[in-house]
């Protein structure tokens, strides 16, 4: 893994950070012991690609732990009609809400 950097860092020698991003590294970003954030090499210029990426990546997290909580709850082994009954229970349970 490469070495993380503080604020400071960013402060105080962002020239080195920038030599580093230019050498392709990823950067943690930590304050506290904990990493707040993630800087990237982005090549060409191209940011929206980046953005796009990075996008790409956070929805197969959530997709994961998504998968991960349900077979934690045992519930991946629904039938189509018992995923199909939650859901209506669900909308039944939005509409009473927005009614009430």
């Amino acid at each position: 893994m490469t070495k993380p950097i503080t604020y400071r860092d960013l402060r105080n020698t962002p020239g080195q950070v920038f030599e580093r991003l230019a050498a392709g590294e990823y950067l943690p970003v930590m304050s506290e012991g904990e990493a707040k954030g993630l800087l990237i090499p982005v090549e060409d210029g191209d940011v929206a690609t980046v953005i796009d990426a990075y996008r790409r990546g956070r929805a197969l997290i959530a997709l994961t732990r998504l998968q991960q909580g349900a077979r934690a709850r045992g519930t991946t082994d629904l039938t189509a009609e018992e995923v199909s009954a939650e859901i209506s229970a669900a909308r039944r349970q939005r509409r009473q809400r927005g009614a009430g």
